[in-house]
């Protein structure tokens, strides 16, 4: 997920605002259909309103980067397609130039994530898939990672549980298509890992390790 190409020129600041062709208002502000090139090479076309980019517009990066949607007061706000110069692309909703609400990312690797974000990151209900294996997670995310209640969907397995900082943890359950269910408990496991060097500290490796409880049929096939 790159951001890197995102940061537009504010037009309203500074003396050079590089070259305009559309309308303006009595105060010879740039108000109503335009188009920009910026003195930093970037262009937009769209909706202006007292001087600022607002209502729908494209602003196109001289790196390669583009954004197609919504303004308010100069800053992406509402809803947008934004392609990002690594070849990276989300749909969604924006809030004063940061991805927040429901939306898309298409990942370059060919992974996607659809769902909540808040301030660029992923953040609250959301499915991220796995493109090199199918696998799929949904549930919840905090500050761009695995956090509180999830399922980690395989081919012909599943994982329901608790996560924190990415990584299962606690009670949960792992359901099998051949019909079965495994209960039980990730618990941490501390391991100590050398440095390169003699010189280097031990580094603590902490990672979860299943433990099961308990075998059986799932709960759907004992109810028949």
């Amino acid at each position: 997920m790159s951001d890197i190409g995102s940061e537009e020129f504010e037009e309203e600041e500074g003396i050079n605002l590089g070259s305009y062709e559309g309308d303006r208002n009595e105060g010879e502000e740039r108000h109503g259909f335009g188009k920009a090139t910026l003195p930093n090479g970037d262009t937009y076309e769209g909706q202006y309103e007292h001087g600022k980019r607002n209502g729908n517009g494209t602003y196109r990066f001289k790196n390669g980067a583009k954004y197609v949607g919504e303004y308010s007061k100069a800053k992406k706000h509402g809803q947008g397609t934004f392609w990002y110069p690594d070849g990276s692309r989300y749909e969604g909703g924006w809030v004063e130039d940061r991805r927040n609400g429901h939306g898309i990312y298409y990942y370059v690797n060919g992974d996607t994530y659809e769902g909540n974000w808040y301030e660029h990151q992923r953040h609250g209900q959301g499915t991220y898939t796995y493109a090199s294996t199918r696998s799929k997670y949904t549930g919840t995310w905090v500050n761009g990672k695995r956090e509180g209640s999830g399922e980690l969907i395989h081919s012909n397995h599943r994982f329901i549980g608790n996560f924190v900082e990415n990584n299962p943890q606690g009670v949960g359950k792992y359901k099998f298509d051949m019909g079965c269910e495994q209960h039980g408990e990730y618990l941490l496991e501390e391991h100590l890992q050398e440095g390169d060097t003699e010189e280097d500290e031990q580094i603590t490796i902490i990672t979860p390790k299943w433990k099961c409880t308990r075998i059986g049929e799932m709960e759907s096939i004992m109810a028949e």
